[in-house]
């Protein structure tokens, strides 16, 4: 009778450590999910950010961006209309 409560009660602590496992792989993935959302809603600034060859102290005025750079800008004009 006692080898019978002694396997009931490894049962019972094998089903509690499996649910135990299930929330923490659920917790496990929601964390990921999380900071995948996180990570692809972070907006990427590399088209306003400054270059090395832009510099604010020597180069033409970019009348389009209103700074001076280097004059390699496609877009943009260098002579006042």
């Amino acid at each position: 009778m006692l080898e019978a409560m002694k396997r009931y009660r490894i049962l019972g602590i094998a089903q509690l450590l499996l649910k135990v496992g299930g929330v923490a792989v659920g917790l496990i993935f929601a964390l990921l999910a999380t900071l995948r959302d996180l990570f692809s809603a972070v907006e990427v600034g590399q088209d306003e950010e400054r270059r090395l060859h832009d510099s604010d102290l020597s180069g033409e005025l970019n009348h389009r961006t209103g700074r001076l750079d280097s004059g390699l800008d496609p877009y943009g004009w260098y002579d006042q209309d």
